[in-house]
């Protein structure tokens, strides 16, 4: 007989010099709830201007995780910073839809193009 191993959930954290980049992956259910908090909901920097949460890699995820990233969404507005969920994995999306919650999160690819030529400039001559 043969076990399949499942994967536990991991919530990781990069700060950067303006923002955080929240990587989200496995299976999420309420054993992860404290370290999300941790991460999600607390004051952040002055310099912060974005949250962004990549749960491109979510295997699994539990409803309490996905009140966690609302209430964090919430928290982030009431902190003037922009928060956007990058990726998102079929469970993930699977999770929002069933909780009514699809369109809730604001998405990375919602951003209007700054550059909407599709050309790549060409370098200056040096004449």
């Amino acid at each position: 007989m043969t076990a399949m191993a499942v994967e536990t959930g991991h919530v990781g954290c990069s700060r950067l010099a303006d923002g955080m980049l929240i990587q989200l992956g496995g299976a999420l259910g309420p054993e992860h709830l404290d370290e999300l908090r941790a991460t999600l909901l607390v004051p952040l920097a002055p310099e912060c201007r974005d949250v962004v949460v990549d749960a491109g890699e979510v295997d699994a995820v539990d409803d309490s995780v996905l009140a966690v990233l609302l209430a964090a969404c919430e928290w982030a507005d009431v902190q003037g910073v922009r928060f956007l969920l990058s990726r998102a994995s079929d469970a993930m999306e699977g999770a929002l839809l069933d909780a009514g919650m699809a369109d809730a999160l604001p998405r990375l690819s919602q951003l209007p193009t700054v550059c909407r030529s599709t050309q790549v400039p060409r370098p200056r001559s040096g004449d």
